[in-house]
């Protein structure tokens, strides 16, 4: 699992074929994308899928954060005033801490000077309040890339002696999310189509003296199901504040009758408040549970993956907590791995073998779909492990990176003999319930459309949802048409929300690139070879003679992006011709960068993903 991605710079001139003063212009541009900071899954085999669900006393050390209320809770693009992140709570006695901002990451870190402390389930915690201006969102949204595919726009690093980088998200509104239906049931529930809201007062608390994942989930779903009907696999649980934690998320098991899958039987649905129904809960930080990758790794880790590869495959495995992710194999991707993200797979070539880039769709491996019941052991070919499962220093290595070592072939049968058939309910539709958690009030409007729009998104209703820029796709599409997902809200005494959203591609608000605005949204697809004009109108106001607006479309396996170019106009106004050559199908990031007469390279003004060509 990773996060969003960071930008690095990299500068190219263009030849633009405009008159003379235009004639080469350099961009500092978002090629290639480097990795952003990877945020792993939170799920273990012993504390979530064995049943172990009362977390020892692991108090958070200082220096850890618990969490801040962003505001505003969600930023538009265009937004001009103050972002300020407050109540951000920090375990300890701590004057001041340091933050390194994503567009800085080789300037001297800002040091954050402590607001006040106060008590926090028995200890003491320091809390700050740091903000940024106009200008330091400008700069921010340029190193950055965020939109539908992933809304959290990487703000910057916490620096913690003796802890690790803490990664800092903020959540951005876009304006092509419609408005939904809500329905207020009382203080503490709201609910519209795809998302509940709940008040827990103190949410999130437990975590100060009992550990990074001892969230009061039973308590959030006892409250859901008496408001809600008892028909859901799996909770989704997101909190109102930002969470700052080094996980993404994690799935805990509440049930499971399935065996030959190296996991206990159990059933602790009565505790949630389930009859027996609920299998799974998790917990989603930051903007985790609006992308298809992160959702599909949670969801699958009810079956898994916990097979014994040192007793099948003889080796020592290795990654990110092993014991319930799979090995470093041949096959085909995994969203379920240790070693490697579900966007790199193992390929073999005329060398051997090597990383590669997973084309779009990004599916479940085999013994993943397997695991899940949806496909049979007769249909399971064999693969090979790989001996050193430590081999690499990062989860998404380059493609073309060897690999190297010795392999083990393994078959199903091996599986079989070492945990037995798999036996058990095979799912045919998952229904997933997302779950807002506020603190002390209801979530606004935007917040609810915001949670809304994406939880429907996973679901992919209509069957027409697209590739996400890095080739994630929805739950049904990345398990073979196998599985459905639903998302739908059923209340207790009050009517069903229509599911009215369209989902599939959704335009990018006229007003979501920063610097400028368009006359019109700009279209989730385009077609090859025909024109389209885009218009607006310049809004940055840090230089009086914009004279040329640039608009790059990239996707990785472009040596440079498509770049189109328009004149601005002394009133601000733009046209850019835009017209895609035929057989450059896929998903892009649209970057606006703005010049003016000297004024040299540019990065640019903001950078929005994902436009689909036909």
């Amino acid at each position: 699992m990773s996060a969003a991605r960071v930008a690095a710079a990299v500068s190219i001139t263009l030849v633009l074929g405009v008159r003379a003063p235009h004639a080469q212009r350099s961009l500092q541009t978002l090629l290639p994308k480097a990795a952003a900071p990877e945020v792993s899954c939170g799920t273990s085999v012993d504390r979530e899928l064995r049943g172990i669900h009362t977390y020892a006393a692991t108090e958070l050390r200082d220096g850890e954060v618990l969490s801040f209320d962003q505001d505003p809770a969600l930023v538009p693009p265009a937004y001009s005033g103050t972002v300020t992140l407050r109540n951000f709570t920090v375990m300890g006695d701590l004057r001041t801490i340091q933050f390194r901002r994503a567009d800085r990451p080789d300037a001297p870190p800002e040091t954050w000077s402590r607001l006040t402390t106060k008590s926090v389930n028995g200890r003491l915690v320091s809390v700050f309040e740091p903000s940024w201006t106009e200008a330091d969102l400008d700069a921010i949204a340029s190193a950055s890339v965020f939109g539908f595919d992933a809304p959290g726009l990487y703000w910057g690093s916490l620096l913690r002696p003796g802890l690790s980088p803490a990664y800092v998200y903020v959540r951005m509104a876009l304006a092509g999310i419609p408005s939904s239906p809500v329905l207020r049931v009382n203080d503490r529930v709201q609910y519209a189509s795809n998302v509940v809201n709940l008040v827990v007062p103190e949410f999130g608390d437990a975590r100060a003296k009992g550990g990074a994942k001892a969230f009061e989930l039973g308590e959030v779903s006892n409250l859901f199901y008496q408001f809600f009907q008892d028909r859901y696999d799996v909770i989704a649980v997101v909190p109102q504040t930002t969470l700052v934690v080094d996980y993404a998320a994690f799935h805990r098991n509440v049930q499971n009758r399935v065996t030959g899958l190296n996991l206990p039987l159990l059933d602790d649905s009565a505790s949630y408040g389930s009859a027996g129904i609920l299998q799974g809960i998790e917990l989603y930080a930051a903007t985790a549970a609006t992308q298809y990758g992160e959702t599909n790794h949670e969801m699958a880790h009810q079956w898994g993956s916990a097979f014994d590869w040192g007793r099948m495959a003889g080796i020592v495995r290795g990654g990110h907590e092993p014991s319930v992710h799979a090995p470093l194999w041949t096959g085909g991707e995994t969203l379920l791995g240790a070693v490697l993200s579900s966007t790199r797979r193992v390929s073999v070539s005329t060398d051997g073998y090597v990383i590669e880039r997973t084309p779009a769709p990004v599916h479940f491996h085999p013994l993943d779909l397997y695991a899940m019941g949806v496909l049979k052991e007769v249909d399971v070919p064999d693969f090979a492990v790989f001996t050193d499962q430590n081999q690499f220093d990062a989860m998404i290595p380059a493609a073309g990176t060897r690999v190297s070592g010795e392999t083990r072939r393994v078959s199903i049968a091996d599986v079989v003999r070492q945990h037995g058939i798999r036996e058990g309910a095979v799912p045919t539709n998952w229904r997933r319930a997302t779950i807002l958690v506020s603190r002390d009030h209801l979530a606004s409007q935007q917040e609810m459309d915001y949670w809304n729009f994406f939880a429907e998104r996973l679901a992919d209703r209509n069957g027409r949802g697209l590739a996400a820029e890095d080739g994630q796709v929805p739950f049904r599409v990345a398990t073979n048409d196998a599985v459905t997902l639903s998302t739908e809200i059923w209340p207790r005494g009050h009517a069903a929300l229509p599911q009215t959203l369209d989902t599939d591609t959704p335009a990018i608000g006229a007003t979501d690139f920063r610097g400028v605005e368009f006359t019109s949204a700009i279209p989730g697809r385009f077609e090859p070879d025909r024109l389209v004009s885009l218009d607006g109108r310049v809004t940055a106001t840090d230089a009086v003679d914009f004279d040329q607006i640039v608009v790059t479309f990239w996707r990785e396996g472009l040596e440079s992006p498509l770049t189109f170019s328009g004149d601005v106009t002394r009133s601000g106004d733009f046209s850019v011709p835009v017209r895609f050559p035929a057989g450059m199908r896929g998903r892009y990031v649209m970057s606006v960068y703005l010049f003016w007469r000297d004024s040299g390279p540019q990065y640019p003004r903001a950078s929005l993903m994902s436009i689909f060509v036909e």
